[in-house]
């Protein structure tokens, strides 16, 4: 049986929504608190700035949900270590990027790997979309570009985990995790824990 799951997918890409539809079967759910983050809404007015305390501050946020919910019974996290390092990958650079992955190393080295990382993937176009219509005042500042860059880091590093991992990639604009269009009913969620 698996440990833990992560979901990896860009902004708005159904990463809460889907963990809400699989909590109702064998996992135990950990949702990230993005409202915790201090540096949140500074990191959208001014990326720049703002990124190095951002990115570290989430990894460490993910890092202490994942450790202090160590148990028997499987962990699903709607975030993953995997898509902090892609907005590494994205928003660091130079010395700063260099101490954010030494970070990563001694975190993965305690926690370990997931047992399994969904990956979502969605067009650029359909995740400005959810953006604009879930309304956050934080996220007017995304562009279809970054949303592009993400997307080409998220792609990257899944691509290097799957060597270690098991990875099961789900277009979540083809299927609704809600309804059940588009297949999500006829797909057999069970495999994820084994």
């Amino acid at each position: 049986m698996l440990n833990r799951v992560e979901i990896c997918g860009n902004i708005a890409s159904g990463k809460t929504t889907l963990c809400q539809v699989l909590s109702k079967r064998k996992f135990l759910p950990i949702f990230e608190d993005f409202q915790t983050n201090p540096f949140f809404e500074d990191f959208y007015n001014d990326p720049i700035t703002y990124s190095f305390e951002t990115e570290i501050t989430f990894l460490l946020q993910h890092y202490h949900q994942i450790k202090k919910n160590k148990i028997n019974t499987p962990i699903l996290c709607d975030y993953s270590l995997l898509l902090d390092m892609a907005y590494a990958d994205v928003n660091l650079s130079g010395n700063r990027l260099k101490v954010f992955f030494d970070v990563v190393e001694e975190l993965q080295h305690e926690i370990g790997l997931p047992g399994r990382i969904i990956h979502l993937v969605c067009s650029e176009e359909v995740l400005l979309q959810r953006i604009i219509d879930r309304n956050r005042e934080a996220e007017t500042s995304i562009t279809i570009d970054y949303l592009k860059a993400l997307n080409k880091a998220i792609s990257a590093r899944v691509k290097n985990i799957s060597r270690q991992t098991l990875v099961t990639t789900i277009d979540s604009h083809a299927i609704n995790f809600t309804s059940g269009i588009g297949g999500i009913g006829n797909f057999d969620f069970d495999d994820l824990t084994g």
